[in-house]
């Protein structure tokens, strides 16, 4: 096995050699924390290890029911090479299946929509809402072939607070029971009703555990948001809360100085039930391991990330409103200005992100040491570390 002694460089070093790297940081406080080695975000290898022992057995977010609120509506997604269409059947279920023809493979819905059948572009099979196979043309001389013993596989799926969530493991325990604390911090935010107001997605040309870290943690903002979140929520004011299992939560309060409305400026009905200490921060919240989100005072962040390869993930942004704001006359001009504002932020984050992932390569990359206000990035390496290195 070859190891050198300066850098973590994935080319260099086996993967077993890695895995002990990895292990080496565990059992330690916030005090002593340090980074994951820099391989573990540029490694082919270990990112397979990930797919196979997180992304393979944990529960990943794949959607919001604010994008199908009506029967028939559906949206797709690819996750971990499985071709995914969510939809609100007939009973008004959420249902999650494979959009892969039975017939020969090609997918049977693309984009999002409404309709009450998906049919194959290749040959006009047909499938209703709830995957069963209702149309097959010119099948009739096929010997022993029945419709009703042909539908598309259903993807094990669960509701929870407004997140729709699949998981590709029958052993993995429900998660609902899981996030029980979760759910009841979110209580004022009415996930399950929120609708959307807009969606971002980007392509990131980074590890997926770059994206979480930096979404988690307040710290960057003297750096990377310097002329924008630094301004109202700066860095050294956040702080993170101890790990709660299968959730972890940030803070990034608003300057003392600055009264309560400022974060309540955009127009958009503020939330009632939350404390003014509430209406000032902006929490940031973890569901292990790609879902996050960002509550503010009128507004919450929905983010899920598709891991694609080590060192490429893609990021699915909602930002979810109260339902009467869309009764606003002004509605689409406050979405299009948090939406130009939230670019501006992701722009940030991805050219810091992109520098960071490419510094990562290079053979002097070492283990770094991490900020109290970075116990996000010490949680999430702990998180990997059980599941991954264990």
């Amino acid at each position: 096995m070859n190891t050198i002694p300066l850098g973590h460089n994935s080319g260099s070093r086996s993967l077993d050699d890695l895995l002990d790297a990895v292990r080496a940081g565990g059992g330690r406080d916030l005090a002593h924390a340090e980074t994951l080695p820099p391989a573990a975000y540029t490694s082919p290898e270990f990112y397979e290890l990930e797919c196979a022992r997180i992304f393979r057995r944990e529960w990943l977010p794949v959607g919001h029911i604010g994008q199908i609120p009506n029967v028939g509506d559906y949206f797709t997604i690819d996750l971990l090479g499985e071709l995914l269409v969510v939809v609100r059947d007939k009973e008004g279920e959420v249902r999650v299946m494979s959009r892969t023809c039975l017939h020969r493979w090609a997918p049977v819905a693309e984009g999002k929509g409404n309709t009450k059948l998906f049919s194959c572009p290749f040959h006009r099979w047909g499938y209703g809402l709830d995957g069963q196979l209702v149309v097959a043309p010119f099948m009739d001389q096929v010997a022993d072939f029945d419709l009703k013993r042909c539908s598309l596989p259903r993807i094990r799926s669960e509701v929870v607070e407004g997140t729709i969530y699949v998981c590709f493991s029958d052993e993995t325990p429900s998660l609902a029971p899981r996030l029980g604390g979760f759910a009841e911090r979110m209580k004022p935010y009415r996930l399950n009703e929120l609708i959307v107001a807009y969606t971002l997605e980007f392509t990131c040309e980074f590890n997926w555990k770059i994206a979480v870290e930096t979404f988690m943690e307040s710290y960057h903002h003297i750096g990377a948001h310097a002329k924008t979140l630094q301004e109202e929520h700066p860095g050294g004011l956040s702080y993170g809360e101890d790990d709660h299992g299968a959730w972890s939560a940030s803070h990034q309060p608003l300057r003392p100085d600055l009264p309560t409305e400022t974060n309540l400026t955009s127009g958009l009905p503020g939330f009632t039930g939350l404390t003014d200490e509430e209406k000032r921060d902006s929490g940031l919240y973890l569901v292990y391991p790609l879902n996050m989100f960002g509550t503010h005072a009128d507004r919450v962040h929905w983010t899920a990330l598709v891991p694609v390869a080590a060192n490429r993930t893609k990021w699915i942004r909602h930002v979810l409103v109260q339902p009467e704001a869309a009764e606003l006359p002004n509605f689409a001009e406050i979405a299009e200005e948090l939406k130009l504002a939230g670019m501006r932020i992701a722009d940030e984050d991805l050219a810091v992100n992109g520098m960071q992932q490419y510094g990562a390569s290079s053979r002097y990359a070492a283990v770094g040491r991490v900020s109290h206000l970075e116990s996000a990035v010490w949680q999430l390496s702990d998180y990997v570390r059980r599941m991954v290195a264990a």
